[in-house]
């Protein structure tokens, strides 16, 4: 297509998506009765902590039940927000391209309607999957054509509750700007999502063997920002073989490291996909359906089994020249030999390197995240509220948070702070209590419908006795007898 064909197509899908935004606009008008703070501080309904694709669909869902004194907060630049043009190193995403993402039941709004406005039908059916630039510029396209409230450059500091006694407490929300469109201060919310991505309820992890050893400037953990044009001509090793330690083993290596040594712990690389059967309809829907111990029992399978690295990033590190992987390689040492670092196996078998990419994953720990670091004792989390059998038993699965039905996070202590009802977890953390319904690109659309359910709940029955006397005192009459003054009796 040339840019006149990519400028039209775009100007007709927006002119569809409008059509179809008023087509489904009812009831129109908004119920949540406004609130204001004391001290003049705005109170909004709701703030969403992370303006990537999750807390896109969030503000998007929140505006169709006519919730609209909302906003995100994202620490990144305009077009940064999550992992797409940061963090992320792989060429396509891991999803089928026909997922529909945020549309929320919009077709007009799908990835596909937007690909195929943008670069022809043809172009989608000979598509494999969704380039990763092209997603982040979906989700720009998105956010501007729904005309969403997000702040930019503004970092979001530990949440409080005003009044920790006071089971319907606003939610102080702490801002910091961290770049010139930021904002700094103190907000209000009565309700509080932390939509801030795959590490929303803790840290990436770097193992102690790796702290502990070496000076900070010899490794990096492969989910931060970096740049990989210093590793030109260096010895790099990667610990971790899942997609971000190929990811990034490629990612060096195109950067000119002379080689790349993939360190993989299991006797051989995981070649089943344990969370595949997860990523359907009915698992979406109903995974929060079943019994605590099963869920327990079947997450802690999913999370063991793990997934391998998706077949074109193994390809892309396996064909470059330099790449080396070593199955079986439990690490029992890491250390500096005349400013080498050596990397020794439980069998035996050494590598000797210049630098460390740690593709390790993350931790569940409250206390790391600045949002959360203040509530952190209070929030609980599966080891407070289920003691597994030991065959099963899998200690990091029970750092996670405890969510009882719905994504609202649960006082550690039952009968305690209850204002925690008003700040829900929409990341990964929700695995073991609700799923895969993290705000993954496959997952929102079943996820964030359920969520709406919950902070339209609470939002309603905060303001129960409003709604209830509105209800009553209702008067405005529908009918007008007086027209017809001789048909009356």
């Amino acid at each position: 297509m040339t840019g006149a064909d990519t400028e039209n197509g775009l100007e007709a899908l927006e002119l569809r998506v409008r059509e179809d935004l008023d087509l489904m606009n009812h009831p129109v008008g908004g119920w949540v009765p406004p609130r204001t703070h004391p001290s003049g501080a705005p109170v909004y309904d709701v703030v969403i902590i992370g303006g990537g694709q999750a807390g896109l669909s969030i503000l998007f869902a929140l505006a169709l039940e006519n919730v609209t004194n909302t906003i995100a907060f994202d620490r990144n630049p305009e077009g940064r927000e999550g992992p797409w043009m940061t963090i992320a190193r792989m060429a396509l995403l891991r999803t089928n391209k026909n997922i529909t993402g945020p549309a929320l039941g919009f077709p007009s709004l799908t990835p596909r309607a937007w690909y195929s406005a943008k670069y022809g039908t043809a172009a989608w059916d000979n598509l494999q999957r969704i380039p990763r630039v092209d997603w982040q510029d979906y989700l720009n396209w998105y956010r501007r054509v729904l005309d969403l409230p997000v702040q930019n450059e503004t970092e979001v500091g530990p949440l409080n509750p005003e009044n920790s006694d006071d089971e319907h407490s606003l939610i102080e929300v702490p801002l910091n700007a961290i770049g010139p469109s930021g904002r700094s201060g103190t907000v209000y919310a009565r309700e509080v999502i932390l939509a801030n991505g795959i590490d929303g309820c803790g840290a990436w992890h770097i193992p102690d063997i790796v702290r502990d050893n070496l000076p900070n400037d010899r490794f990096v953990q492969a989910s931060t920002e970096f740049d990989f044009s210093t590793l030109a001509s260096k010895r790099v090793t990667v610990i971790g073989a899942n997609a971000t330690g190929f990811d990034a083993a490629a990612a060096a290596l195109e950067a000119d490291a002379k080689n790349v040594d993939l360190l993989v712990r299991r006797s051989e690389i995981p070649k089943v996909n344990a969370h595949r059967p997860l990523d359907s309809n009915a698992w979406h829907r109903h995974f929060a359906d079943l019994d605590v111990a099963t869920r327990w029992r079947l997450m802690v399978h999913v999370m063991r089994n793990n997934q391998p690295p998706p077949q074109d990033s193994f390809d892309r590190a396996q064909e470059l020249p330099g790449f080396r992987m070593h199955e079986d390689f439990a690490i029992q040492s890491i250390g500096l030999e005349n400013e080498n670092i050596v990397i020794k196996s439980e069998n035996s078998e050494t590598v000797q390197t210049d630098f460390i990419i740690a593709a390790t994953g993350f931790i569940c720990d409250f206390t790391q995240r600045i949002e959360t670091s203040a509530i952190a004792d209070q929030i609980a989390i599966w080891r407070d509220r289920y003691d597994p059998p030991a065959d099963v038993d899998w200690a990091p699965m029970g750092t996670y948070p405890w969510l009882e039905g719905g994504f609202a996070f649960q006082a550690k202590q039952p009968g305690t702070a209850l204002w925690l009802q008003h700040i829900y977890c929409f990341s990964l953390g929700t695995k073991p209590s609700l799923g895969l319904t993290g705000g993954s690109a496959s997952s929102i659309r079943h996820a964030v419908p359920r969520l709406i359910q919950d902070v339209t709940r609470q939002l309603f029955l905060n303001d129960a006795d409003h709604h209830i006397n509105d209800l009553l005192d209702h008067s405005g009459e529908d009918l007008v007898v007086a027209r017809h003054p001789n048909k009356s009796v």
